[in-house]
């Protein structure tokens, strides 16, 4: 489905041999939702900018990754058995910090550093935004995985 609206379903063959590549990039990550969804989401990037891997790798500095990509390298998904790929790691990041954080990368477990929700205060907040009958426990959850999505 994402290949069909990146204009790739044409390009099926090549978005299969992507994933390869992507994968040796990300550095032969476990692939589960979500670090399945990165690899493929570099994989289409690839044959959508018709790059190689020689060129990620000489030209990873300027090129504009997805958002899962850099995530992934920050360490929103956890630190990967056997490390991030060096240098690439580096010069995809480049510096980047965190969303509110000075941080660059996370150190161990990303919801570590998080403060503690407060699901009291954040569902006081939909009951007043969506009227307390629409509120459930499960839409609280929601909110609280999901903020982009739920708002």
């Amino acid at each position: 489905f994402q290949s069909g609206q990146l204009g790739l379903s044409g390009q099926w063959g090549h978005v299969k041999k992507a994933y390869a590549v992507a994968n040796r990039l990300l550095g032969d990550i476990i692939k589960v939702t979500p670090s399945s969804k990165v690899a493929g989401d570099l994989a289409q990037f690839i044959v959508a900018n018709n790059l190689t891997e020689e060129q990620i790798l000489a030209e990873a500095e300027t090129l504009s990754f997805p958002n899962s990509v850099i995530e992934y390298f920050q360490g929103y998904l956890g630190i990967p058995p056997y490390g991030f790929p060096e240098p690439l790691r580096t010069k995809i990041l480049k510096g980047r910090k965190i969303e509110g954080t000075n941080l660059v990368t996370f150190e161990g477990r990303p919801g570590a550093e998080m403060p503690p929700y407060d699901f009291d205060s954040k569902g006081a907040a939909l009951r007043d935004q969506h009227g307390a009958d629409n509120i459930r426990e499960v839409d609280m959850m929601s909110a609280a995985l999901y903020p982009a999505v739920f708002d």
